[in-house]
């Protein structure tokens, strides 16, 4: 079984077409949790691509990205609304 990454991306974007780009980059690889934050599940080859094209969308004078790995997380707990997926097997 391929190794798998809970990866978390949050951004604050000024730009409205600069961001739209990023949603739409972010909406490929993960789905959105809340207005400027998603969520994936990524194997490495698939993270390192996203951060390629979602790093180069950003402006670093006024714009920023954090984008987080969840290290030894075996339980991912949700309230509210928004579609809460199951994962089976993690490792991080």
């Amino acid at each position: 079984m391929e190794r798998k990454f809970i990866v978390l991306m949050i951004y604050d974007i000024v730009d409205n077409k600069r961001r739209n780009k990023m949603v739409k980059c972010l909406e490929a690889y993960g789905v959105r949790v809340q207005k400027s934050a998603f969520e994936a599940l990524l194997n490495r080859r698939q993270y390192e691509k996203m951060l390629r094209e979602s790093s180069i969308l950003i402006d670093e004078a006024v714009d920023s990205l954090r984008v987080y790995v969840l290290d030894d997380i075996i339980d991912v707990y949700t309230w509210g609304i928004g579609e809460r997926k199951e994962i089976d097997c993690v490792i991080l």
